[in-house]
């Protein structure tokens, strides 16, 4: 019988998780013990009381996003009926819960999460860029008419999700929504408000202060914020300004001084892990980046932290079913390439005769650009054996292109770093073009979170700083003085200075 029961176990593991509702997600393989963690990222939920009547204006706005927003709430309440029945220890919300910052949405989120609270399970969220502030797309539709609803500023969002990390925080930081809590005994989880993706002055020394204290205790620290540390491919912050937290070298490099081994994100959309390093590899930390649950493929992760906290397992998991879509899989997967398509066309830099002219090879371009990006988001690019046409074709194009246009190619930074950017992207590899370049797998892993302990000897003022002594960043660059805050080594010691 215990074996017949343990082979149902198994068979039941690998079955797609459905609802009464509709709601479907997809199936990964059972794994044995430890605590069991969810997470979750760009939600971007708004109020369905937002939508009073879906007209022209509701329409024009979905026309011109790629997020799905018309099914956000739909998906999240799926998702909170299946974490319920999943029963994880810990769910993490990292950032961007809310469409534009709504009020009335983050009510609805929060609601749907103290349902999880109230189950026994513990509940962390940090804000995102689209959870606060001052935002003209908070507005409530009505036909062709909009109207401006009030949007959440720091005290409406502690206050609204103060039982999910602020109530139970160890530790604040003064300038942020930043907060520490101690989710398992040996554990701390490190909460960092990246804002709209700088942090606070004084956040960054506050979180290294707070890690180093964690570690010194013997504890383990993991670490959660919206926006990602490690350049997932070449150029990422080039091309999309906002892809990355402000100064990331700088934070990922105190993190790790500091003895954070994984740090979760979100804010670019896309499921894609990537390790760095700064003396060796065995001293790593990873940039685990996850999908939204409103973009395709709508992926969130579940991961299983071992009893002993020595090791971090993920997996990923997509919604696959919604009773409002017959096939939704195909359906989220069209609207992603549509708006891809829309985002290319209009960060075409060609004049209308040059656009003319090309018409067969920006087609080409698009189509294969469009495949590119459908390949990132699904993850493990390097794994398809359709990234190799896509690279080959794409460059060949490019280079006829380039050729074409001679000179005046180098005005445009597609046609300068395209190649390097698509190559890193689907053959996966990270930080592209540096000595730490590896291959990480995005959907599922195994994080090895051992006891290095801070390699930081001291903390350094840089109105202080004496321009004479030998500073180097952790990159072994030389630099007169230390111009931002950061870790540097000075007369052999690593130093983090504020």
């Amino acid at each position: 019988m215990k074996k017949f029961l343990s082979v149902l176990v198994a068979v039941l593991a690998t079955i797609s998780i459905s609802a009464s509702n509709g709601f479907t997600v997809s199936s990964v393989s059972s794994i044995s013990s430890g605590k069991k963690i969810m997470l979750w990222t760009d939600l971007h939920v708004m109020n369905p009381a937002l939508l009073v009547n879906a007209g022209n204006a509701w329409q024009n706005y979905l026309a011109s996003d790629r997020k799905m927003v018309d099914k956000s709430w739909e998906i999240f309440d799926g998702m909170v009926d299946f974490a319920l029945a999943e029963k994880p220890d810990m769910l993490l919300v990292a950032g961007d819960l809310t469409k534009d910052g709504e009020k009335q949405s983050h009510v609805y989120v929060a609601t749907g999460l103290q349902k999880l609270v109230d189950a026994g399970i513990q509940v962390y969220v940090v804000p995102g860029n689209h959870d606060r502030g001052t935002n003209s797309n908070a507005v409530a539709y009505d036909g062709d008419v909009v109207t401006p609803v009030e949007v959440a500023d720091d005290s409406f969002f502690e206050q609204t999700y103060a039982t999910m990390g602020y109530q139970q925080a160890t530790a604040r930081d003064e300038h942020s929504l930043s907060y520490i809590v101690k989710p398992f005994q040996g554990l701390t989880l490190l909460c960092i408000d990246s804002r709209q993706g700088k942090l606070a002055d004084g956040t960054l020394l506050w979180a290294y202060q707070q890690a180093v204290a964690a570690r010194k205790a013997g504890e383990k620290v993991i670490a959660m914020m919206h926006h990602g540390l490690i350049e997932h491919f070449y150029k990422e912050d080039f091309f999309n300004s906002t892809a990355l937290a402000e100064y990331h070298e700088t934070i990922k490099d105190s993190l790790l001084s500091a003895g954070v081994h994984a740090v979760f994100t979100g804010h670019f959309h896309t499921s894609d892990i990537a390790k760095d390093y700064v003396d060796s590899e065995k001293n790593s930390i990873y940039d685990i980046s996850t999908g939204s649950l409103i973009s395709y493929p709508c992926d969130f992760r579940e991961m299983v932290l071992s009893d002993d906290l020595s090791t971090l397992t993920i997996q990923t998991r997509m919604v696959t079913g919604l009773a409002s879509e017959s096939d939704f899989s195909n359906y989220a997967k069209g609207r992603f390439q549509s708006s891809v398509r829309k985002i290319f066309e209009a960060q075409n830099p060609l004049s209308a005769s040059m656009k003319q002219l090309m018409a067969s090879s920006l087609e080409t371009i698009y189509n294969r650009l469009i495949e590119g990006a459908t390949l990132q988001a699904e993850g493990n690019e390097n794994l398809n054996e359709r990234s190799e046409g896509v690279i080959t074709d794409l460059t060949a194009t490019l280079g006829a292109i380039k050729n074409l246009l001679g000179e005046s190619a180098a005005m445009f930074p597609l046609f300068v770093y395209g190649e390097d950017m698509i190559a890193s992207m689907l053959t996966d590899q990270s930080p592209y073009l540096t000595d730490r370049v590896n291959v990480t797998n995005d959907r599922e892993l195994s994080i090895a979170l051992d006891n290095t302990t801070t390699g930081i000897t001291s903390i350094a003022d840089t109105t202080t700083a004496n321009s004479d002594d030998l500073w180097y960043t952790v990159q072994g660059v030389r630099v007169q003085q230390p111009t931002r805050a950061g870790v540097y080594v000075k007369n052999g010691k690593k130093m983090l200075v504020k």
